[in-house]
């Protein structure tokens, strides 16, 4: 296969903007685990939430290591999809084309790992749901929802014109 500079160029811009977004992500679990931080330190959290915070914790620790794996992975798909460009440039195409190869597959295994980080992520946020639905507060909440919802649809309307 012709391999061209312009093919290999096509994947130059989506690489950095992939490591912005894992970048964004890793960001935002360092302000979590922060916040998770203080809150079990400050807070001098009860024995009934150790178990839950134990599972935020590894969950977070996973999702972490996945990211940190997932940016190692893209910046070497960019150095070498770099690379693909300057061996083409400088006509060694059979190095362009396999260190071309390599970029994409690291970029393939970068995006499974994100997809991993992702269902971690979704099965954290299952945590705090089954929390929210088993909060007293909440269904409290719901209750008192559905009561005012009913006597709103049960007040006649006093303004009918005759």
């Amino acid at each position: 296969m012709q391999l061209d500079i312009l093919i290999v160029g096509v994947l130059f811009p989506a690489i950095p903007l992939m490591m912005i977004n894992f970048g964004n992500r890793y960001s935002l679990l360092a302000g979590l685990i922060r916040s998770l931080h203080d809150t079990v330190i400050n807070a001098q959290t009860p024995a009934d939430d150790s178990a839950r915070f134990f599972q935020q914790i590894a969950s977070l620790r996973q999702r972490l290591r996945l990211l940190a794996v997932t940016q190692t992975f893209s910046a070497v798909a960019f150095i070498l999809n770099l690379s693909a460009m300057i061996s083409l440039y400088l006509n060694t195409g059979d190095a362009g084309c396999w260190l071309f190869f390599s970029a994409i597959i690291l970029m393939i295994v970068s995006m499974v790992l994100f997809t991993l980080e992702i269902q971690i992520a979704n099965s954290a946020l299952d945590v705090h749901l089954s929390d929210l639905e088993k909060h007293q507060e909440w269904r409290d909440y719901q209750e008192s929802k559905k009561r005012r919802r009913k006597t709103v649809a049960k007040q006649p309307d006093a303004k009918k014109p005759t």
